[in-house]
């Protein structure tokens, strides 16, 4: 397979190296790749700092750019993880919320760095996808209302046992 046309460059303030390192230890199969240091000062460091941070999460390349100040993340872009129980619910959400993170809703959170993320069992995009539209219908009902979310509430409204 060829290199990935396209990668999410991720623009932090100053410490895209500790993220990228992060979010290697919090996913499976991921890795860095490639750390680029700056020849020069600029304007978020001075030479010889890392600027750049070529870094894969489950095969997805990502480059996390020492940027200096600016727009911090905000809700109008995310990175979901689809996860295959509640299990893997839990531990994204307790490990990407820890040391400062914090939830928002529905799923999404904020983690240290402040980038937003989507922690969302994968039972609950099949039963959204329902044909019957009442069940799907119930099911985006119990997620709107929750923080985390909760794999059996959702197989609950679907049911329509709420």
């Amino acid at each position: 397979m060829g290199q990935q046309k396209i990668e999410t460059c991720l623009w932090f303030e100053g410490d895209a190296e500790e993220a990228a390192e992060f979010y290697v230890s919090v996913f499976d199969d991921s890795r860095i790749h490639d750390k680029m240091l700056s020849h020069d000062d600029w304007p978020g460091g001075q030479a010889g700092d890392v600027i750049l941070v070529e870094f894969e999460l489950f095969g997805q390349r990502y480059q996390a750019l020492n940027g200096g100040p600016c727009d911090p993340f905000n809700d109008r872009m995310s990175l979901s993880v689809r996860c295959k129980d509640q299990a893997e619910v839990d531990y994204y959400w307790e490990t990407l919320t820890a040391d400062g993170g914090e939830p928002v809703m529905c799923g999404w959170l904020k983690d240290k760095y402040g980038m937003r993320w989507q922690i969302v069992p994968e039972a609950f995009f099949e039963m959204v996808h329902d044909q019957d539209v009442e069940k799907s219908r119930r099911v985006m009902q119990a997620m709107v209302q929750m923080i985390k979310l909760d794999v059996e509430k959702l197989k609950q409204a679907y049911e329509g046992k709420q």
